[in-house]
Formats: C-alpha cells, sequence, structure tokens
C-alpha cells in the first residue's frame, strides 16, 4: 500500500505588497514631504526678514551719518522716501529734541519696509546724542563782535 503524503505549507510565499501597506507607506512619505516644505517654507521667510532687517540697518545709519555729517538738516520729519529705492517701500523718519539737555540734542532716526504702504515688516531704530550745532553759531557769532 502506497501512502499519499500531502505537503501542507504553513506560510505561502507573498509575490507582492497589498494594498493597506502600500497605502500606509503613501501616507508617511506625504507626511514627510509635508514636513520638509513647511520647515523649508520657514528658512525662507527667516531668509527674507533677516535680508530685510539688515538692509533696515544699514539705510538707518547712512541716514543717521547725513543727519550729523550736515548733509541733511538736522531737524524732525516724517515718512521720507529714499532716493534710491526704486519700489518706494522704505521710508525714514527723524525725531529731534533737545530734551536731553547740556547743549545735547537727542537724534532718533527709523526705518520702516512698508510693502504696499501696509503695515511695516522690516524696521529698525537708532538713536545718538549729538552736540547743538547752534551752540557753536552762539559762541562764533559772540566772539566776532
Amino acid at each position: 500500500m502506497r501512502h499519499c503524503h500531502s505537503r501542507v505549507v504553513l506560510s505561502p510565499s507573498r509575490a507582492g505588497l497589498s494594498l493597506l501597506e502600500v497605502l500606509v507607506s503613501v501616507a508617511i512619505f506625504l507626511g514627510a514631504m509635508t514636513s520638509i516644505m513647511y520647515a523649508l517654507t520657514l528658512g525662507q521667510d527667516a531668509e527674507i526678514a533677516a535680508r530685510l532687517r539688515s538692509e533696515a540697518v544699514i539705510r538707518c545709519e547712512a541716514v543717521m551719518g547725513e543727519l550729523i555729517a550736515g548733509v541733511s538738516e538736522l531737524e524732525s520729519s516724517a515718512d521720507n522716501p529714499f532716493q534710491d529705492d526704486d519700489t518706494g517701500n522704505w521710508t525714514w523718519t527723524s525725531d529731534v529734541s533737545s530734551e536731553a539737555g547740556n547743549g545735547l540734542l537727542e537724534v532718533r532716526v527709523i526705518v520702516e519696509h512698508r510693502p504696499g504702504g501696509m503695515e511695516p515688516n522690516a524696521s529698525f531704530s537708532l538713536v545718538r546724542y549729538v552736540r547743538d550745532p547752534q551752540l557753536f553759531i552762539d559762541v562764533m557769532a559772540g566772539g566776532s563782535q
């Protein structure tokens, strides 16, 4: 008598992936891509903000230098445009007050970047104390009499 032995396979070999496995891997991939894109957007926004802030600092120091050197009038003024700005988004304001006392003037310069006249997205303020030039004029006028 011949015995017939049948072979029982406990774990069949699989040739491919199931639909569920594909969907889970696609969901993980999309989640990772979303996170990476968000991080890139944040980095780009930070780069633009840093560039605008640096330009505001440079422009503010230039205006302060012109005011102290006498190139521009040492007086308060508001919303002055920059001549080299083709976009018209950069403005500067100066505030000159003699409240510091002892013949000193407090000179405050504020530079702002206002795209399209909206709220400023970059600004910088600088304060310096300088001697009142009128004191020198008064001394010179008194000495020549």
